[in-house]
């Protein structure tokens, strides 16, 4: 029983550090191309204590879900913020691009 749960906890473990992005700017624009075609507008907020959508004005992005680029983490990681927000700047500017054509 023990092994079962120690493998089970291993398996969350391992589905949870796999859902999250990878920050590479590079695959910004990738994944927001797929989220346009499957309809699943959102934009990405970054900032620690006034969290923001980062490249796209606030009163479009506040009517549309949230999606977190670290959104209130503390860390002193700056490369993986500069990632973040570079990430969240390439795919809001595209999501933002096509609701604005779309309407």
């Amino acid at each position: 029983m023990k092994i079962l749960t120690v493998l089970g906890s291993a398996l969350v473990a391992v589905v949870c550090i796999a859902a999250d992005p990878t920050w590479n700017p590079a695959d910004a624009v990738k994944e927001a191309e797929q989220d346009i075609r499957a309809g699943h507008i959102k934009f990405y907020w970054a900032g620690s204590i006034a969290s923001r959508p980062v490249g796209v004005p606030i009163e479009v992005a506040k009517n549309y879900p949230k999606a977190n680029a670290g959104i209130g983490c503390v860390t002193n990681d700056i490369p993986l913020r500069e990632r973040q927000e570079e990430y969240a700047r390439r795919y809001n500017e595209k999501i933002y691009a096509y609701i604005t054509q779309k309407h």
